[in-house]
């Protein structure tokens, strides 16, 4: 996104460089040939002005911003997301982002752990979204024991819509 902005910048400083250099006549023979005293010469060379305006100014950076939209929803901090981890992206928005904190999907939740800083692996992911965690499990009970503050029900999301979150968040967690 930054090389885009960077380019579209490029070009709307070079299209007002040019139409300022021809309005003033600096560069050699361009600005004698654009000026004139006649009605129609003057209605041509502002006429030519606008659309270099306009095309430096506003659809050259467009055609960037838009072509660009796809790719940008493609990645996230350099993953490269699949049509799974997509998915998860969205599902983790939906079912997981109010508890826990994951730069990549912009959350910022304070009752479960930060998934950034704790980077699970996808295995690890999956069992707690199967198992759900408890603050005061029962004695012994081992795999049901909570990093965060919270209580997490087992069974949030199941089958494929877990596989996705659980994808997504290992691929993506402490990336950014």
């Amino acid at each position: 996104m930054v090389g885009v902005i960077i380019i579209a910048v490029l070009f709307t400083g070079l299209s007002v460089l040019v139409a300022f250099g021809a309005s003033r006549g600096t560069f050699s023979g361009l600005g004698k040939a654009l000026q004139t005293t006649s009605r129609s010469g003057s209605r041509l060379l502002n006429g030519s002005m606008f659309i270099v305006y306009v095309a430096g100014i506003v659809a050259l950076p467009l055609v960037f911003i838009i072509g660009n939209h796809d790719n940008s929803n493609a990645q996230v901090h350099g993953v490269k997301l699949t049509a799974a981890m997509a998915t998860g992206r969205e599902l983790f928005a939906d079912h997981c982002a109010v508890c826990h904190t994951l730069a990549a999907d912009n959350a910022v939740g304070k009752t479960g752990p930060n998934l950034d800083a704790l980077r699970p692996p996808e295995a690890l992911i999956l069992k707690v979204i199967a198992s759900g965690c408890l603050q005061q499990p029962t004695a012994g009970d081992t795999a049901s024991v909570c990093l965060g503050y919270g209580t997490m029900p087992a069974d949030i999301v199941q089958g494929r819509q877990a596989q996705d979150i659980a994808a997504f968040v290992a691929a993506v967690a402490g990336r950014s």
